[in-house]
């Protein structure tokens, strides 16, 4: 993925900010995927963001106050821990939490044990998550942040994309109109109250030797379902998304279908596909990952 450039003025601000922060510092890294926000890795001991626009200062507010509610309560991984908020500029510093990324492929070549452990992890962060806190606080608090009007329902989201606006290739139409229709059939019997991650992609998961020690990016935490939050598991392999699923069952006692988690990450890939693809931006990450995870999920994927 290409780095962001960033103004020159802006992460000058920045690094003055981080020097007085910090008053050795001796190493430095940039996120490059940090579009919402300019990430820095200080001293591999904190974590500096600042945001890049009022959206992302917004964003950096409600999450910093779900934070503050979960702190201290789940122990399935590592989680962001706030060290300070501050103003003028505004910026928040967490603490660094060590661990390497790990694509879905990487997640699927660790011996099943390891991939086991995966699901079984991402489960129990599930159900920690929802035990700390609810739906209805979730609602609240991103009413009260006002992130929600940051945010498309997916309702909205996939109706826009797949109904509204024209299909960019006609081979396309009767994929998006099969998959569409089981969607909006399986969501009439989800159970959607429940407080969510949801963004638990690979780029969001650390890793130590293989095991899953830590989860990030806390921004997009609303309520929605299981199956919606498992989504990304279907990249990281069906031992994954079963281990997942039986793990969960066994904590909680709700059953989860398989196969509705599958439909679930088929339309989020779909969304991304059918987007760049309109807008031509058949180069970029999201775009290659959709098209690689289309055609190994649909048979005779025509694109």
């Amino acid at each position: 993925m290409l780095p962001i450039i960033d103004n020159p003025e802006f992460v000058q601000l920045a690094e003055t900010a981080i020097s007085q922060y910090v008053k050795d510092v001796h190493e430095l890294t940039y996120v490059e995927h940090g579009t919402d926000n300019l990430v820095a890795l200080v001293n591999k001991e904190f974590v500096f963001r600042f945001p890049r626009n009022n959206q992302s200062a917004v964003r950096i507010a409600y999450e910093t106050a779900v934070l503050q509610i979960i702190k201290g309560k789940i122990s399935a991984t590592h989680i962001p821990e706030t060290i300070e908020v501050h103003t003028l500029p505004l910026y928040i510093v967490s603490g660094y939490i060590r661990g390497d990324h790990l694509t879905g492929k990487e997640m699927q070549a660790l011996p099943e044990s390891g991939q086991m452990l995966i699901g079984q992890t991402l489960a129990q962060f599930m159900h920690q998550l929802n035990q700390t806190i609810s739906g209805l606080q979730i609602r609240r608090l991103r009413e009260e942040s006002l992130v929600s009007r940051l945010d498309e329902p997916w309702e909205q989201y996939f109706e826009r994309i797949f109904v509204r606006e024209p299909m960019p290739n006609d081979r396309l139409v009767p994929i998006v109109q099969d998959h569409y229709a089981l969607w909006k059939d399986l969501i009439r019997h989800e159970q959607n109250t429940y407080a969510i991650h949801d963004d638990l992609h690979p780029g969001n998961l650390l890793f130590e030797n293989g095991k899953l020690t830590g989860i990030v990016d806390f921004g997009d935490v609303n309520t929605g379902s299981i199956e919606s939050e498992l989504r990304w598991t279907y990249l990281m392999g069906d031992t994954v998304v079963h281990a997942a699923i039986d793990h969960y069952k066994a904590l909680t006692g709700v059953e989860i279908d398989y196969n509705h988690v599958r439909i679930w990450a088929i339309m989020h890939q779909l969304a991304y596909y059918v987007t760049r693809l309109t807008r031509q931006e058949t180069e970029t990450y999201l775009f290659k990952r959709a098209q690689e995870c289309l055609r190994a999920w649909i048979p005779q994927f025509p694109l």
